[in-house]
């Protein structure tokens, strides 16, 4: 059975905050791998990205309509660096509360922004750094597939 946004929503807020640090998850659209929201845990900190920088031709990845959308979600533009993804940082642990925020916002920014159509659409990678070791998210209820994004 496919797993629909609320479940996966609340399975990634659960991946969030279970993060170890050193810890990385990209979950992204398999057809289209730069559609992406990554989460990279380090000391004490948890950062959240949007894919929204340039990409490897020095091109804007986003119109500006979604650009002005993922920011109405409450993702922060770059400060001073368009190139760059629209990011924030928590500190962790952070209230559950602040966990189930930022999946919201990852939700959305995979829905309303980037059109994908149901978690079905999206796999995952996950590593721990700096050994690359594999890092499981089975409450993500998504396939694993980091080829996609080596």
């Amino acid at each position: 059975m496919e797993v629909n946004w609320t479940a996966f929503r609340d399975g990634l807020a659960g991946s969030i905050a279970a993060l170890p640090d050193g810890g990385a998850l990209l979950v992204g659209d398999q057809e289209r791998p730069e559609c992406f929201v990554q989460f990279m845990f380090s000391q004490s900190r948890i950062l959240a990205e949007v894919a929204s920088g340039w990409d490897p031709l020095a091109r804007p990845n986003l119109t500006l309509e979604q650009t002005a959308a993922l920011e109405r979600i409450g993702w922060p533009a770059p400060p001073l660096d368009p190139s760059r993804n629209h990011a924030l940082s928590l500190s962790w642990p952070a209230p559950s509360a602040e966990y189930r925020r930022i999946a919201d916002m990852s939700v959305a920014a995979l829905r309303e922004v980037f059109d994908i159509p149901s978690p079905g659409s999206l796999a995952y990678k996950a590593f721990v750094s700096p050994s690359g070791s594999n890092l499981p998210m089975p409450r993500l209820e998504i396939p694993s597939r980091p080829d996609l994004w080596d």
